[in-house]
């Protein structure tokens, strides 16, 4: 199964990701930088994790970053599957009403349910050092799973973490986020 998943994710056009209809987000007034949503794969990558939320079915999926529940509100787009959206600090909208949504402040590496998750989204700091321990916490816990990363590009401490990841790996800059978006497969 999980095989059959990163080959889709792998084998996405940016033509099949630019048709996805992103309208549902414009109901939403409490997310600013709505329009982020309407930019082509490969500029933001939004579309990308829409179109993961779809392969999946009931699943529960891990956004490590929220920061302005953006890439939330993108894996909440399919109605199949629960999100859990952790941050370390307080999340920047108040009272963010999204569906199928839950918002967490606090460590997603003291969640003992991560190890469960077949699919994680990871957008935090980007200067590589809590991308590392993150990354070696899911290899301790022995992780079996999906686990997208954003910016990876962005600097260099990030392009260095990068370049240390042991496990199979993807880089998906061309349909995800213009300054780097990596793909690892914890087999």
């Amino acid at each position: 199964m999980m095989k059959e998943i990163l080959n889709k994710i792998l084998n996405v056009s940016n033509y099949e990701l630019d048709q996805l209809d992103t309208s549902f987000i414009n109901r939403y007034n409490i997310l600013s930088n709505r329009s982020y949503f309407h930019d082509k794969a490969g500029r933001e990558h939004y579309r990308l994790l829409m179109y993961v939320s779809k392969i999946f079915n009931k699943e529960i999926l891990f956004d490590v970053g929220t920061y302005k529940c953006m890439s939330a509100a993108a894996m909440s787009s399919s109605m199949k599957n629960k999100v859990i959206s952790y941050d370390i600090v307080k999340i920047l909208l108040q009272n963010p009403i999204l569906p199928r949504v839950q918002y967490i402040i606090g460590d997603a590496t003291k969640d003992d349910n991560l190890i469960n998750s077949t699919f994680i989204f990871f957008d935090v700091e980007h200067d590589g050092k809590f991308e590392k321990i993150f990354y070696e916490h899911l290899q301790n816990i022995n992780y079996k799973g999906l686990l997208m990363c954003d910016d990876i590009h962005l600097e260099g401490p990030m392009d260095d973490w990068w370049n240390s990841i042991k496990e199979d790996k993807y880089d998906l800059t061309d349909k995800g986020h213009w300054s780097g978006t990596g793909l690892v497969n914890f087999k």
